[in-house]
């Protein structure tokens, strides 16, 4: 598969197989997302991957004090978001609904069952940084996320980065022993994508280039 098909095809994987990935596949995803350029050679991205029963004691744990703390779904902004990144949230929503209506659910307790998590996936990668190293850096570290995302999409795995995970991090660190000085960044969900399922058929639209683009002549 080219890049350019790939860069064009990946999408978010919420529902998968109860398929394992084998440990080899696993390596050669983070072997080719190790390849990602970052300031100095500094390579600052981290990654911790848990399956099996560690997986599913860390689901466990996230599912309690999800309960718990009843943490919203949404971006994390202190302030409203302005009507054109408003609009794209509420297009994703309305392109998901009717999938996930198939399902069963509803959307809130698709979310609240563990929607574009890692609750039904096989492997849960855990994205850290070391503290020591500035806010910048998170750039390097989404740069290695994202050949990470593409390499999966090339070898048949589905992903689904998953940022909500932030609030729970002091939950992640003490269930997987993380030391404190590593700042846990992002989760993203790797398995193999139930392709049948009417959630993962979703493919969300982009922004004309004038919306993201300008140019100064």
């Amino acid at each position: 598969m080219d890049i350019f098909t790939t860069m064009k095809e990946r999408r978010s994987t919420r529902v998968y197989l109860d398929k394992p990935v084998t440990r080899k596949e696993v390596e050669q995803v983070f072997q080719l997302a190790g390849l990602a350029p970052s300031a100095m050679n500094l390579q600052p991205w981290e990654f911790v991957v848990t399956y099996g029963e560690e997986k599913d004691r860390l689901v466990r744990n996230l599912k309690k004090v999800q309960a718990e703390r009843k943490v919203t779904c949404g971006p994390g902004t202190t302030k409203p978001l302005p009507e054109k990144f408003a609009g794209r949230s509420r297009k994703v929503l309305q392109l998901m609904e009717p999938g996930i209506a198939e399902t069963g659910i509803s959307y809130s307790q698709f979310i609240e069952q563990g929607g574009c998590s890692f609750y039904g996936a096989p492997i849960a990668i855990i994205v850290t940084m070391d503290q020591l190293f500035p806010e910048v850096r998170y750039l390097d570290v989404g740069l290695s996320v994202s050949y990470l995302l593409l390499a999966a999409h090339a070898m048949g795995l589905g992903t689904c980065p998953i940022g909500l995970i932030i609030p729970f991090a002091d939950v992640i660190a003490d269930t997987l022993d993380i030391q404190e000085n590593k700042r846990i960044l992002l989760a993203i969900s790797m398995g193999h994508p139930d392709n049948e399922s009417p959630v993962n058929k979703v493919k969300t639209n982009r922004e004309e280039l004038p919306e993201i683009l300008s140019w100064h002549e």
